[in-house]
């Protein structure tokens, strides 16, 4: 089974992009990088090289220590691998690039004296791992960068051989029509809210569909996590980073505000102790902070002077097996409902935000008080704040988002949940599913 990732279209435009540089992808362990940079090389390339700097890096080390210049390290290259590298038609793949920082330096010189030959080099842990070390510096301006993230919803259609479905969802969300097979649609979102988009554990769900595999990958997984944890960050931070992952499920699941607060990590804990935790996490691709915005105007501005965000997983399938919600029972469409609606509200949160990040929308929320709350503030492409509600059910009814329009007036707004699509003129009523076409809706100003 080969699953199909959007950010291979990102990658068709950079290799063949005038002025190309080394393509440097990023994102958070295990979510595909080195699969796709492969499976992108055997579709528009003769011919694929990779060399893997985590299974070979006492091999591979000197090649880039000894010499900087580029065609000597293809040359080398070519002796370890055995395989002829040609200008234009081979695609080299240096993954795990963050454990050789000469190699990374190296791509600066491949930018400058020879753009000839295409480079894909993967990093997972590249904000968290690479120090300055002289004579080794990062190549900045001189890599193309590409960030990778999860499969989002439209991808698990894809994989669970739903094309057609998701075509039409986009095409319904553009006409504002519904959707006819709505409820399907919805037992295929409960389904991606326990699997996520973390590409073994889709490829179990889909090969067998067997919940118990998908938790034990999810289990084995988070266990990686926190070992790089205490593998790359201080003892100290470590302890903190450790403290801040475990707790964001259950501040997600709180039937009062879910703003992250320090005080149920630890008592006493201030933010300037844990803002490098924090900051570790978010380099690591496994952590999003969403801030409560100063005012709703755009561009948007975070409120400073403390914890003032929510913070959300990176990978909803991870959250929920962290909040060791049943999967049974929650794509069960009873079950679902029988859930806390606390649990289902966190996780519909956190599928959003995970959506947003990967479309590369800004988000933020806004809060009146402990007297209204509204989930995400958008910025469409006429630079409008667009607020936005999230509901894990059909029960829409909402004094926040009411409170909101009220006081700023907004041209239109949007509410996700479980209804089908709709728009009154100024509300947009989409179903949970159709996240994956934010982007769309917001271009249209």
């Amino acid at each position: 089974m080969e699953l199909e990732r959007k950010v291979e279209s990102v990658l068709r435009q950079w290799a063949n992009r005038p002025g190309r540089q080394p393509a440097l992808l990023l994102g958070a362990r295990q979510v595909g990088k080195t699969f796709t940079a492969q499976r992108f090389g055997q579709a528009n390339f003769a011919s694929t090289v990779t060399v893997n700097f985590q299974t070979d890096l006492a091999r591979l080390r000197p090649v880039f220590e000894r010499n900087l210049d580029p065609r000597a390290i293809v040359e080398d290259i070519s002796y370890l691998t055995g395989a002829q590298i040609v200008p234009n038609k081979t695609l080299l793949i240096f993954d795990e690039i963050q454990l050789c920082q000469a190699a990374l330096t190296s791509l600066k010189y491949f930018a400058e004296q020879a753009p000839e030959y295409a480079i894909i080099a993967t990093g997972s842990l590249v904000g968290v791992s690479v120090h300055r070390e002289s004579p080794y510096t990062f190549p900045v301006g001189k890599v193309d960068i590409v960030h990778m993230f999860p499969l989002d919803f439209e991808e698990f259609l894809w994989a669970i051989g739903k094309r057609q479905q998701a075509d039409g969802i986009r095409a319904c969300v553009a006409d504002r029509r519904p959707f006819v097979a709505h409820d399907d649609a919805m037992a295929w979102m409960r389904q991606y809210m326990m699997t996520g988009g973390l590409p073994r554990v889709v490829q179990a769900f889909v090969q067998a569909a067997d919940w118990e595999e998908v938790r034990r990958l999810q289990r084995d997984l988070a266990t990686i996590y926190l070992a790089d944890m205490a593998l790359y960050a201080d003892a100290q931070d470590a302890i903190r980073t450790r403290l801040i992952w475990q707790s964001v499920p259950n501040q997600l699941a709180r039937e009062s505000s879910r703003k992250f607060t320090l005080a149920d990590v630890r008592s006493g804990a201030r933010f300037n102790q844990y803002e490098t935790s924090f900051a570790w996490l978010e380099s690591a691709g496994l952590l999003h902070r969403h801030y409560q915005t100063e005012e709703p105007v755009a561009p948007l501005r975070p409120r400073g002077g403390g914890t003032f965000f929510k913070a959300f997983l990176f990978d909803v399938g991870v959250l929920s097996a962290q909040l060791g919600v049943d999967p049974v029972t929650f794509c069960n469409s009873t079950g679902y409902q029988q859930i806390s609606a606390a649990f289902r509200g966190g996780i519909a949160e956190n599928l959003v935000k995970q959506a947003l990040v990967a479309a590369g929308i800004d988000s933020q929320y806004w809060s009146s008080g402990n007297t209204a709350e509204v989930d995400f503030l958008l910025v469409d492409r006429i630079m409008k704040v667009v607020p936005m509600e999230v509901k894990s059910s059909d029960n829409t009814r909402s004094r926040s988002l009411t409170s909101y329009r009220d006081r700023f007036n907004p041209l239109r707004a949007i509410r996700l949940s479980a209804k089908n699509i709709g728009d009154d003129g100024s509300l947009i009523t989409l179903p949970l599913y159709a996240v994956f076409t934010l982007a769309d809706v917001l271009a249209e100003g």
